[in-house]
């Protein structure tokens, strides 16, 4: 049974999603060995429940080596994949998250708007004379990384290695159809990589380390080696693998929300007009900026999948899932499933959710970066729509120009170009 959208159906997956929702919500990959679900209610279940469905990557391993099979490169995936808040679950996970989350606070985050806001305007005095953009290149991507970059205390004009570093990483979990690459030379590019940037934290930890000891840095890299709980400090390792997420995982799901963000608005130019409160000023409805960014997230979800493998036989949705077995949660197709969703694949931003979409995850995995990448999201919104009107997709735009951003686990766009006339008018609040 085929789980993955065609090459074709990758930038709208939503009506292969829900041909499977109606016809085959748990159904077995025999090409890829692995199970695809897609309802909401079986997702939201699975990853409430670590304990049965896992997501650490060593314990995978070691339950395939203790069942001495024969295990292919499909089976066991990209063997250099290393624990991290991600990979792992309880004990490991809930020590991660309990270090990380002190460097990592809310309060923290939320003192970033106005950095956040300064870069914003910075970037969009770059093009605002032009009247037009690309939203990717000129805004979505610079900002977010620029802000990881500055939270970690590396250099930011290292962010074209940053993003080249993303490219490759991600580009090795999806062949860009509808399979999972297993070759060996996928995991030479993996590892290749992942040398390339451990070289490169190295260098940036013994200096941190170097300087705690005389100054002491506010970076987070200083941070995570200050940090402890109970006693317990992150090895260098965890850093590096927290590091690494952070910069990669992190900004590549803002890019996407942010892109498909005012995407999703231009496509709806009545849901666009909704958030515009004074169309004499365009000044923003600040009452709707988080409802347009919550719908973006279950509409066009920017992560569309998470793995996850089975700690016991056990029955999911009537299908008997064996011990072992890995799974792709759907979570696109769980935020548009229409049982959950009243008119499920409409884009309103005035929509009243009754259950959470799972854009960010559920249970003990739920994305620590939701915060942050909320943040970002709010103020992008509120400066477009301060700067600019008549935001119009620009005349070299077409659907099918459109080039998806990293395959079918990431849900976003390359490139977005977009046309507007500035606002001359400073915007009163």
């Amino acid at each position: 049974m085929e789980i993955f959208p065609s090459t074709e159906q990758i930038l709208n997956p939503f009506p292969f999603y829900s041909q499977m929702r109606k016809y085959n919500p748990i159904a077995y990959d025999d090409k890829n060995k692995l199970w695809g679900i897609f309802r909401y209610d079986d997702i939201q279940a699975i990853l409430t429940n670590y304990k049965n469905f896992s997501s650490d990557v060593q314990v995978l391993v070691n339950m395939q080596q203790a069942q001495s099979q024969e295990v292919n490169q499909q089976a066991q995936g990209n063997k250099y994949v290393r624990r991290s808040i991600l990979t792992s679950d309880p004990p490991h996970h809930s020590r991660l998250r309990s270090i990380i989350s002190s460097a990592f606070t809310s309060n923290r985050i939320l003192s970033l708007r106005p950095r956040i806001e300064e870069i914003c305007d910075d970037l969009l005095d770059k093009i605002i004379d032009k009247g037009s953009m690309d939203l990717i290149d000129d805004l979505a991507y610079p900002l977010p990384v620029t802000i990881i970059a500055e939270m970690l205390g590396v250099p930011v004009r290292d962010r074209d290695t940053f993003r080249r570093w993303a490219d490759e990483l991600i580009g090795t979990t999806s062949d860009g159809g509808n399979s999972i690459p297993t070759d060996r030379v996928a995991d030479q590019r993996f590892k290749k990589v992942q040398d390339e940037m451990d070289s490169y934290f190295i260098n940036i930890i013994q200096k941190r380390k170097q300087q705690n000891q005389s100054e002491p840095n506010n970076d987070l890299i200083s941070g995570l080696l200050r940090a402890e709980i109970d006693g317990n400090k992150l090895s260098e390792e965890d850093i590096f693998a927290f590091c690494s997420l952070l910069l990669l995982a992190g900004h590549v799901t803002t890019v996407n929300l942010i892109g498909n963000m005012m995407r999703s608005l231009i496509e709806y130019p009545e849901q666009l007009k909704m958030l515009i409160s004074n169309e004499k000023n365009s000044t923003p409805n600040l009452q709707l900026l988080q409802s347009a960014i919550d719908e973006t997230l279950r509409y066009r979800s920017p992560v569309q999948a998470l793995f996850r493998f089975a700690m016991q036989d056990i029955d999911v949705g009537g299908q008997k899932i064996q011990q072992g077995q890995r799974m792709i949660l759907w979570i696109g197709s769980a935020n548009h499933d229409e049982s959950v969703f009243t008119d499920a694949e409409k884009f309103d931003i005035s929509r009243t959710f009754e259950s959470t979409h799972l854009a960010f995850g559920h249970g003990i995995h739920f994305c620590l970066g939701s915060t942050l990448a909320n943040l970002e999201a709010q103020v992008v919104l509120k400066k477009i729509l301060e700067r600019v009107k008549d935001l119009r997709f620009a005349d070299d735009y077409g659907e099918k120009s459109l080039e998806p951003l990293h395959g079918i686990f990431f849900h976003g766009v390359r490139h977005l170009p977009l046309s507007f006339n500035p606002v001359t008018q400073k915007v009163t609040q």
